[in-house]
């Protein structure tokens, strides 16, 4: 949210987190970029356009009454139906825009080195067009978040191709949400419980 007033921040945080109760809603709020979603007070907008368009793929304007029909505005009172469908309808447009970019966007994979010996991390919970809805994909990223993992480890514990593994901890790193450690010295392998 960005220099929306402290009242209509609270109102945002708590739809979302009630929204978030229901499994089909992919969002979370997180407080540092990269950001999938941006809400703006619709008066300041005007003044930092380029600023917010490099913040976020998609920028909801939050402006005064008489918007209603104009493209991602909307109407203060914030409701909460309105702001659901909104970011509902985003987030299908950024999991579909992401899914014609697909392996593009992965511009270099990891060398099967730095996966066998490295150890990764979530920095921060990725963002909601990148999960889409995928059990697999939330489940890898629960691993990671616990504790680093390499690209084997996390294959075993989830239950997926070390493949497809790679390919999510690329996706995370393209997306600036992944922590890469070194790797343990040799004897120091063991695992931890969860």
């Amino acid at each position: 949210m960005f220099r929306l007033p402290a009242v209509e921040i609270v109102v945002v945080q708590t739809i979302v987190r009630l929204s978030a109760q229901n499994g089909s809603f992919p969002w979370k709020l997180v407080d540092a970029p990269p950001f999938d979603a941006l809400l703006v007070d619709g008066a300041l907008l005007e003044d930092r356009l380029a600023e917010v368009e490099q913040m976020a793929p998609a920028v909801l304007s939050v402006t005064r009454m008489h918007s209603e029909g104009m493209a991602n505005t909307l109407e203060r009172p914030i409701r909460a139906e309105k702001l659901q469908q909104w970011l509902l309808n985003t987030g299908r447009e950024l999991l579909e825009a992401r899914r014609w970019t697909g392996p593009a966007t992965l511009v270099s994979a990891m060398s099967k080195e730095l996966l066998d010996s490295a150890r990764f991390s979530l920095r921060r919970w990725p963002p909601a067009a990148l999960m889409g809805r995928s059990e697999d994909d939330d489940r890898m990223a629960n691993l990671l978040w616990r504790r680093p993992l390499s690209a084997s480890e996390l294959a075993d514990r989830c239950g997926q191709p070390v493949s497809r593994c790679a390919r999510f901890l690329q996706a995370l790193r393209n997306a600036g949400v992944l922590d890469v450690h070194a790797s343990l010295p040799a004897g120091n392998s063991e695992h931890q419980p969860f």
